[in-house]
């Protein structure tokens, strides 16, 4: 019996216009949120998130292979976490960004061909995965990029840096290591600030937890004050 039918058609049409659609929404947010690429960047992480929480569940069902996983993860963080990472910078076509990326995509696509448990049974779910996972999310990762020119560069171009150069930068180097623990705790100071502003609650519980935050937040209140 022939892998394909009419209903695996009519399926194939109901991906790509579900596509269509994820396309057409992320227009509309790209849209409300054309200069804040941190926040597009956020949501992005999460997308990629669930996808990979999606594929870690295939392979627990019994859908695909462990090995077809983590060619997947492998692809997913070294491309793309790592595109993420380096967003909103822009690359050429002929940079190792770019080769490297589609590098990645051409090898997980075949690791979902041939490490698909029962290819005949679960076509439909590889073709989900092709459509919407492999191939969407690079995408949408495409639509997201600013088209002003002047818009497409990181904050400091330490940051457009390759993942894996980075991990061994940090494992071999102690100077690195200690940027990176200054920036996390700028991040994570930033967040806790950014709660405490929005809610009595949170301020309350963060005050509470991090005596360095409740004097920052009183010399704030004092500073206000006068």
């Amino acid at each position: 019996e022939s892998v394909f039918s009419l209903p695996l058609l009519v399926v194939v049409v109901l991906l790509f216009v579900g596509l269509g659609v994820l396309i057409w929404l992320w227009g509309g947010f790209l849209d409300r949120q054309e200069h804040d690429p941190a926040r597009v960047r956020a949501v992005m992480f999460l997308i990629l998130s669930t996808a990979t929480i999606a594929e870690v569940g295939l392979c627990a069902g019994g859908v695909t292979h462990k090995v077809a996983l983590w060619i997947s993860l492998v692809a997913n963080i070294w491309g793309g976490l790592d595109a993420l990472l380096r967003f909103p910078a822009a690359h050429d076509l002929e940079s190792f960004f770019s080769v490297k990326q589609f590098a990645l995509l051409v090898v997980k696509t075949f690791a979902y061909a041939f490490g698909m448990v029962s290819f005949r049974k679960n076509i439909v779910i590889f073709l989900a995965v092709l459509l919407l996972n492999i191939w969407g999310l690079p995408v949408l990762y495409t639509m997201a990029l600013p088209m002003d020119p002047a818009e497409q560069v990181v904050k400091d171009d330490s940051y457009d840096v390759d993942l894996a150069l980075r991990v061994w930068q940090l494992a071999s180097c102690s100077y690195e290591r200690r940027q990176c623990l200054v920036s996390c705790k700028g991040w994570w100071y930033r967040r806790l600030t950014m709660a405490s502003e929005s809610s009595s609650l949170a301020r309350l519980a963060i005050c509470a937890a991090s005596p360095e935050h409740r004097r920052a937040l009183k010399r704030s209140a004092g500073g206000r004050s006068v």
